[in-house]
C-alpha cells in the first residue's frame, strides 16, 4: 500500500478524502506549514488540498497577501520538496478563467503544478458541506460541484485510477446545475440571490 501525504487533511474535503485510503498522513496545520521550509520525507504519493479559500477576504490588501502566501508559495514550496514524486493538485472548477483573487492564485498552482509537479493530476472541482449552510443560493452561477462526500468520493476514484505517469487536468463533479439547484437538495427553503448581489468581490457565473 502507498504512504500518502495529504495536506488540508483536516478540512470539509480531507476529513472525507480520508476515508477512502489507507496509510494516509494528515498533519495539522502546526505539524506541517507548508508556507515553511519542509524536510522531504518518504512518500510515494502527495495529495495537496490545503489552500485559502475565503473569497471574499482575498480581495483585501491582507488576504491578498494571506491567499498568496498559502495557494501559491505555499504550493511551490512543497512541489519543489516533493519533485518527482506523483503529485495531485486540489484545484478550483472557475481555474479556468478566473475572475477574482482567489481563483487567480489558482490557476497560478496550476500552473506551477505542471512545471515542477511531473507527474502531476490537476483536479478542477467545487464541493459544498452538507447540508448546504446558507439562506441564500445563486440562481445564476452554474456548476458541476456537489456535497463534499459525494465529490471526495469521486476525487478519490479519480487518484486511484490514475496511473501516475501521465500527467494530465481532470474535471471531477456531477450534473452541470446551479448552486441554487444543489442547495434546494438539502435545505428546501433556501432563498434564490444573484451573483449580482455581490459587491465586494466578483463571483464567476459559470465554469465553462
Amino acid at each position: 500500500m502507498d504512504n500518502i501525504l495529504l495536506t488540508g487533511g483536516h478540512g470539509h474535503l480531507g476529513k472525507e478524502l480520508i476515508k477512502h485510503f489507507d496509510l494516509l498522513a494528515t498533519p495539522t496545520h502546526e505539524q506541517l506549514d507548508i508556507t515553511k521550509p519542509l524536510k522531504r520525507q518518504n512518500f510515494d504519493l502527495i495529495i495537496h488540498a490545503a489552500a485559502y479559500t475565503k473569497v471574499a477576504a482575498a480581495e483585501t490588501k491582507k488576504g491578498q497577501k494571506e491567499c498568496q502566501r498559502v495557494n501559491v508559495d505555499g504550493t511551490l514550496n512543497l512541489l519543489k520538496t516533493y519533485i518527482g514524486i506523483p503529485f495531485v493538485f486540489i484545484s478550483s472548477e472557475y481555474a479556468i478563467r478566473p475572475v477574482n483573487f482567489y481563483s487567480e492564485t489558482k490557476t497560478v498552482g496550476e500552473m506551477l503544478t505542471m512545471v515542477w509537479g511531473r507527474p502531476y493530476l490537476i483536479i478542477r472541482t467545487l464541493f459544498k458541506p452538507r447540508p448546504y449552510p446558507f439562506d441564500v443560493a445563486f440562481g445564476d452561477q452554474y456548476t458541476r460541484g456537489d456535497y463534499v462526500d459525494v465529490i471526495a468520493k469521486l476525487i478519490a476514484g479519480a487518484i486511484k485510477k490514475w496511473d501516475r505517469k501521465t500527467s494530465k487536468i481532470i474535471h471531477v463533479g456531477t450534473k452541470r446545475k446551479t448552486l441554487y439547484e444543489l442547495a434546494r437538495q438539502t435545505k428546501p427553503d433556501v432563498k434564490m440571490n444573484s451573483i449580482k448581489d455581490i459587491t465586494e468581490v466578483r463571483i464567476p457565473a459559470d465554469y465553462l
